[in-house]
């Protein structure tokens, strides 16, 4: 669905985003979130969900922002949406698995 929403969206590039995070393993196992045109990873499938992972904004100029995972934090801008997944997937958190059924309260609160 994700996939449909990005093409059909305003944001030019944002398309070529979600393409480029579904290309790769390590991020088709959480959950994709795309929120005001920024595309989020959780680790929980549940709202509110768990921000521990750096995201993606399209830029207006044709590039893209690596952010995070808190907002405020950048770690880059880069000229293409494998680049800017790139940075994300080497952003990944230690043992960054599956997504699980839940929200943050159940992920976090796990022993």
């Amino acid at each position: 669905m994700i996939r449909q929403d990005a093409r059909d969206g305003p944001v030019e590039g944002a398309h070529a985003l979600v393409e480029a995070a579904h290309a790769r393993p390590q991020l088709r196992q959480l959950l994709p979130v795309l929120s005001h045109w920024s595309l989020h990873f959780s680790m929980c499938t549940g709202y509110p969900y768990v921000w521990n992972i750096p995201f993606v904004e399209p830029l207006s100029n044709g590039r893209y922002r690596v952010s995070g995972p808190a907002r405020g934090v950048d770690i880059g801008e880069v000229d293409s949406a494998d680049e800017a997944i790139a940075l994300v997937v080497a952003g990944l958190p230690a043992g960054c698995g599956p997504a699980v059924e839940g929200t943050a309260h159940d992920f976090l609160s796990a022993p």
